[in-house]
């Protein structure tokens, strides 16, 4: 039987932690079809409750009854991007929860108009990088878009990566791991954005966390930090100094100089 939204799930991880899935994979246009599509609900200690993203501005209503169904009123909003399926329900969220609104300053919604949305609400904040919002510090991790931005706490072990990176699986390869998105995904930004988007995850590397919470593909729950560092440092798997002779940083070596090497 097919699943549909809206679903709510309590995240292993801790009993006050919630992925709401507001579009099953088979719901919603043929454009946004084949995964799920979710917003995560964070009820932690010592914080007020606070709902990351929200989502389409047609889906709304989806949002809200998972709302519902944790028995929760958030009291702040953090969005990550300027992307549709994460900001398009930002006026509807606020005008029904009176929500703290805090947006990364590279992606002011009120000022953004590339996706056939009119946000009309100013937020209250505009962050920007290794800034403290509650429990979570911001990284700035740009290149998925101007602002895209990463929420760590570290006490609590969770990186909430939005879509700075997705899971394995939903490039087809087994779930619990984490590579970089598709560059089809990095809207409205030029080829090279997604060349420095890959780049820019070595931001993410001085921080440690046990579980990527990712809004695209299978989250990790397991040494989610060690790999994403394995992933964005592989030179570091082959042997002799560290690097390969495909490491950016070479240059192009002919064919005498690289047969000499593999002899040694």
């Amino acid at each position: 039987m097919s699943e549909t939204a809206p679903v709510v799930r309590t995240l292993d991880i801790a009993d006050t932690v919630y992925d709401i899935t507001w579009q099953a994979a088979d719901e919603g246009p043929e454009i946004t079809q084949g995964e799920r599509h979710r917003t995560y609900f964070f009820d932690l200690p010592g914080d007020v409750p606070t709902l990351v993203d929200t989502c389409f501005q047609n889906r709304v209503e989806y949002l809200f009854e998972g709302i519902e169904q944790i028995g929760v009123e958030p009291e702040r909003l953090i969005i990550t991007h300027r992307h549709l399926d994460h900001v398009g329900a930002f006026d509807e969220v606020v005008d029904r929860y009176g929500v703290e609104t805090w947006v990364p300053e590279d992606d002011n919604v009120v000022e953004i108009d590339d996706y056939g949305i009119d946000i009309q609400t100013e937020p209250d904040h505009l962050f920007g990088d290794n800034e403290q919002i509650g429990r979570f510090e911001t990284v700035h991790v740009p290149g998925h878009s101007p602002g895209n931005s990463v929420l760590v706490d570290e006490e609590a072990g969770i990186a909430h990566c939005a879509d700075t990176v997705c899971g394995s699986d939903r490039r087809g390869l087994p779930p619990g791991y984490l590579i970089h998105p598709p560059q089809a995904t990095h809207t409205n930004q030029p080829p090279e954005a997604a060349v420095a988007a890959e780049k820019n995850l070595e931001k993410l590397l001085g921080y440690d966390f046990d579980v990527a919470l990712l809004n695209h593909g299978t989250p990790v729950f397991e040494d989610a930090s060690k790999k994403l560092e394995r992933y964005v440092d592989f030179e570091s798997n082959f042997s002799g100094d560290g690097q390969s002779i495909h490491a950016n940083d070479r240059k192009t070596i002919d064919a005498d100089e690289l047969y000499s090497r593999l002899d040694e």
